[in-house]
């Protein structure tokens, strides 16, 4: 599946390596000059890539290569693919969304499956019906199961405890006896609603997902979402459907329209902030790649389809839209590169998550200049903090 965690690991991957977008469609499947269309494209595009390789790193390179053939050769090798091919690496993850062809050779490149990741978020499913909880995570048309919970209660001591001595006295009072027991009864669907939030804030917190969808009885789901820590920052939905008798795909299948919903709301509710330049967001392209590159800026907001031609410098590394030949930092020589291939390693060097918008959202951004940002907010200083 694919995450925010799995894409950061892509970069510790040993260099060189040779990456490869490919989709391969029954349309690309279609023969052109006796080949796939797909492996076609992906041949042009490796012999223009190879005349730029120096002798030694062009045989690494075809040897790559070749295993990528080989992988893209295989019939049930349908579908969208990101791989990474190196000496001592072999990764092919399966998309379940189209991605545009691309080959690189040398450090990851990682730009597409980071857009991706933040445009198809990760999302927490809790299950939740009298017999127990199921625990999911979904993410770009796929979805896994974690160990659920069962619930047990024994109701055998209340029984003999209330009903030991029954005279005509108890009778008259059967509809006490019955508030009493239901009473208990929502008591113990309580604590164990309670163990499930607990469990649960702890697996979502550790797999960053977006946001958690409550899904069941709407007296259930409210009492578990009521027992979060206060502490708990992601964003909870509720859906008081029963599905307790679906199957993971039939769920994924039942929740996919709520989180498109979700997200729409995320995204109008994120350039919502930055058009109405709300405290702490910096809404101007310029400035945001300026405080990015100083450290500043805890998320990134940007238009999925939005590409802007930069230019940096190649002594000190410098990035911004100026078409100046020479630094104005350092004087070094400056080079013509594209927002999306230098964003990775900025998001990464300083810690920023990114937010992509799309649809009427993004269509917005761009009228203010496709990329808006909010800033860190300064650590308080504990020792005025205890005063």
């Amino acid at each position: 599946m694919l995450s925010t965690s799995l894409v950061q690991s892509l970069y510790e991957l040993p260099s060189p390596v040779l990456t490869a977008y490919v989709s391969t469609t029954p349309q690309d499947a279609a023969l052109q000059g006796g080949t796939p269309r797909y492996l076609h494209s992906l041949k042009e595009r490796s012999e223009s890539l190879a005349e730029h390789l120096k002798p030694e790193e062009k045989d690494r390179f075809l040897a790559e290569l070749d295993r990528v053939n080989q992988f893209l050769a295989v019939p049930t090798s349908h579908g969208s693919f990101a791989i990474f091919s190196g000496p001592a690496v072999w990764q092919a993850l399966a998309l379940q969304v189209p991605v545009t062809a691309e080959i690189t050779w040398g450090k990851p490149s990682l730009a597409q499956l980071i857009w991706l990741a933040s445009e198809h978020k990760q999302y927490g499913i809790i299950e939740v019906d009298h017999k127990g909880v199921r625990f999911f995570r979904a993410a770009l048309g796929e979805i896994e199961e974690d160990e659920e919970q069962r619930f047990t209660v024994d109701v055998s001591a209340w029984k003999q405890k209330d009903m030991g001595h029954v005279n005509e006295a108890a009778r008259k009072s059967h509809g006490t006896q019955r508030d009493v027991f239901e009473k208990r009864m929502e008591n113990q669907y309580a604590r164990m609603c309670g163990d499930a939030a607990h469990r649960a804030s702890t697996l979502f917190a550790q797999k960053h997902v977006a946001a958690i969808f409550l899904v069941g009885p709407n007296k259930l789901i409210a009492t578990l979402e009521a027992k979060f820590p206060r502490t708990f920052r992601i964003p909870i939905a509720r859906i008081d459907h029963d599905l307790a008798k679906a199957s993971p795909q039939e769920l994924l299948k039942h929740l996919d329209p709520y989180f498109a919903a979700w997200e729409r709301d995320h995204q109008a509710a994120l350039v919502n902030s930055v058009t109405e330049q709300e405290r702490g967001t910096i809404p101007d392209f310029d400035e945001t790649l300026a405080q990015l590159q100083r450290g500043k800026v805890r998320t990134l907001l940007l238009a999925a389809d939005f590409e802007a031609s930069v230019h940096q410098c190649g002594e000190c590394g410098w990035i911004d839209r100026s078409a100046d030949a020479a630094c104005t930092a350092c004087g070094g020589k400056r080079d013509a590169t594209t927002l999306r291939r230098v964003l990775p390693e900025l998001l990464r060097k300083h810690n920023v998550t990114l937010e992509i918008a799309s649809g009427e959202a993004a269509e917005r951004l761009k009228q203010a200049g496709g990329m808006a940002s909010w800033i860190r907010q300064p650590k308080k200083n504990s020792a005025r903090a205890g005063k």
